[in-house]
Order: C-alpha cells, then structure tokens, then sequence
C-alpha cells in the first residue's frame, strides 16, 4: 500500500512541474521574465504513529492520508522554485521610456508595501511627471522617485537621468547575492524570501534606451518538459492501476 502512497506523491510533483511549464509559456512574451523549474528532494517517512506532532508528520499525513503508513517511505517532495536569471534577447523598440539592464540587477520600484525589485523596463510617465511602472508604481533613482519635468529626456548607459541635457538623478540599480532565491510576485516584481538577502548597489550598471529585455523562456524546450511531465504522470496513473487490480485479484483469491 505505500508504493501507492509514493507513486501518489510524484503525481503530485509532476502536477507541480506542469504549472511552472505552463506558466513559463504562459509569460513568453512577458518582458524581463525568467523561467522557474521545480527542484525536488527526498522525504523519507521514518514516523511510527499517527499522533501528528512534527512537521514531518503533518506533511506525510496532510498530503498523503496513509493511515497504513508507519514509516520507511521514501516520498518526493517539491523543495523549492527555481528561477534562471539567464538574460533575455533585447528588443529594439525606441520608446524613449523603455529602458533594459544589460549588465545583473534590477529596477527598483517603491511600493506602498515597500521597495520591490524588476527587470521589466517598460516604462511611463504619470500625470505628475513621474517615472513608473506599468503598476503605475514610481521608480526610486538614487535621489528618491525619479522624477521628469522637461521636454527632452534621455538616459545614459551608466543609468544617468538626462532631462533637457541636464543630469538629473542615476537609476538605483540593485543586485543580490543570490538572486535566484528571489520570490516572484505579479506585475514583474521581485522580493526577497528572508531578511538575510540585503540589496547591492551597482555603480556601474549597462543601461539600453529605447530597448526591452524579453523573457528567456525557450519555448521548444518548455514544450518538451511539457510532453514529458505529462508522459511521466500517464506512466504513474497507469502502474497504480495495475497495483490497484493487483489488490482486487488478491482479494479475490482470499475470499476463495
């Protein structure tokens, strides 16, 4: 019975791996995305009852609801979302507001729940002047909100804020340690997952005018993670099947 309770916690992995598929190709097209993939790791069931103390307890009995389960199974467990921060193609657009980051890091945009972190630099201008973005959030430079009150504006590759051939500010450009444990949230945004990643300011970022970076989603090979994912979910609803009639025959034989 646990070998149905194992191939039951693939399924469930595959069924995860499915949705980061899905949502690479959902965001093809999406600037300055960066595809996730899935990483898995071992959980070993070693509990030998069923009063729920540990967390490793809640888990298998949570997701798994084996009520003949009293340890050494071997189950897969999702261990966290990984995103490449491999860069995207650019893409000329000659929108004056359109900005990309050639070199590592991020925009910074102030939000009202704190500064969060993009690499989508499709930018506007409000009715204040402001610079911001498509979330209608303003983007910090190293003075504050980035702020564009002239006729002519042009940003230099070293992130100066040109405005009627006058700098004005530099864009705050930020990386991390280690930027693929990121958290992603709507609207492009990025945001530390704990206290310990602290921004590092760039001094000399490579920044594009009139350019957007494009997602690095490989949409071939997106498709063929899809095709196996889904091939290999088939193969697990199939063997539980056979253990299922497997079960059903030696039931019968017993009855006899």
């Amino acid at each position: 019975m646990d070998s149905i309770y194992s191939l039951l916690s693939a399924m469930k992995g595959q069924q995860r791996q499915m949705e980061a598929v899905s949502n690479n190709l959902a965001n093809v097209n999406t600037a300055g995305y960066k595809s996730d993939s899935v990483l898995f790791r071992e959980h070993y069931n070693t509990y030998v009852g069923q009063d729920l103390e540990s967390e490793e307890e809640m888990f298998t009995h949570e997701d798994f609801i084996s009520p003949f389960s009293r340890g050494g199974t071997s189950f897969v467990k999702p261990d966290h979302v990984s995103p490449s921060m491999k860069q995207g193609s650019f893409k000329q657009t000659d929108n004056t507001l359109d900005l990309a980051i050639k070199s590592e890091g991020f925009f910074v945009v102030d939000t009202p729940f704190g500064a969060r972190y993009t690499r989508n630099g499709q930018f506007l201008k409000d009715s204040d002047g402001f610079l911001i973005t498509n979330a209608g959030h303003r983007i910090l430079g190293k003075n504050g909100p980035i702020k564009l009150t002239g006729n002519e504006v042009s940003f230099g590759q070293d992130g100066a804020v040109i405005v009627d051939k006058q700098e004005v500010d530099f864009l705050k450009i930020v990386n991390f340690e280690n930027p693929s444990r990121l958290t992603k949230l709507g609207n492009s945004y990025w945001v530390p997952s704990s206290d310990k990643q602290n921004p590092i300011d760039i001094d000399r970022p490579v920044i594009l005018q009139g350019v957007v970076e494009g997602s690095n989603v490989d949409s071939v090979q997106e498709m063929v993670k899809m095709i196996a994912v889904n091939r290999s979910y088939e193969a697990s609803q199939k063997t539980i099947r056979s253990m299922d009639e497997l079960d059903e025959k030696s039931v019968s034989i017993a009855r006899v």
